[in-house]
């Protein structure tokens, strides 16, 4: 049957796509399962070191393992690996009896306050993957009990993390186009000596406000910003508010 309190918790997750808390909301989500003692969501990447994901503090273990440690661990190479993947795993299926005597586990693994971990890989794009890695209260049947209450949730949490990734990568693209069209504007202005009220109005102008609307922004009568306009125009050598807006709306 599945979890009522991890079920209930998706339409927050849900809402959360695109906000800056989605991946608290994530680990808050599955962190419901009460046999859940540890959670992480981590983002790695062929060419990056390791980013934690959500709003906790990074202890001094964390730091040290996105830095360097990450680089002797099973599991990254697992998802960074030549080999796709698995969607599911655990640390013990990647492992053999030596693992406790390998350098990964001396000087850093068994510092960790963690039982056999479990990861959840869902990959974002060629590059980035994001890893939700939890453990349990003991290696036996917790873990299994988690696992069979959370796998009937994973395709809509992993839907949910994809269009978030998704929505951040648009954004980012926005703003990229955003801030080239401001860059270039300004090019424009000085290149063509608008004084600073000129600038002002022809921003004004392409959020769409009329001339009376700006003379009251601006504390100035309308016959003022005609005025402006007529400068605007000569400068630029347009004649036209649509010629204005083709000059700067790409």
């Amino acid at each position: 049957m599945l979890n009522s309190s991890l079920y209930d918790t998706l339409p927050a997750l849900i809402n959360g796509i695109g906000q800056h808390h989605f991946y608290d909301q994530v680990a808050y989500s599955i962190k419901e399962l009460d046999p859940i003692s540890n959670i992480r969501i981590v983002s790695y990447s062929k060419t990056h070191h390791p980013v934690f994901l959500g709003g906790y503090p990074m202890s001094e273990i964390d730091e040290v393992y996105c830095q360097s440690a990450y680089l002797l661990d099973p599991v990254y190479d697992m998802i960074c690996g030549d080999k796709d993947p698995t969607e599911l795993f655990t640390l013990d299926s990647l492992v053999n009896d030596d693992f406790r005597d390998s350098i990964y586990y001396d000087t850093f693994y068994q510092r960790l306050d963690w039982c056999n971990e479990t990861n959840i890989v869902i990959g974002t794009n060629d590059d980035t993957k994001i890893c939700i890695v939890y453990s349990t209260k003991d290696n036996g049947s917790s873990i299994e009990a988690v696992n069979r209450e959370l796998i009937p949730c994973i395709n809509s949490i992993k839907a949910a993390i994809l269009t978030h990734e998704r929505v951040g990568r648009q954004l980012q693209q926005n703003q990229a186009i955003e801030h080239e069209n401001l860059d270039a504007r300004r090019s424009m202005f000085e290149y063509h000596n608008l004084t600073k009220r000129e600038k002002e109005i022809v921003e004004l102008i392409l959020t769409g406000l009329s001339s009376a609307s700006i003379a009251d922004k601006c504390f100035v009568s309308e016959g003022t910003v005609k005025n402006h306009r007529k400068n605007i125009y000569r400068k630029l050598k347009i004649k036209s508010q649509a010629e204005l807006f083709r000059k700067f709306i790409q």
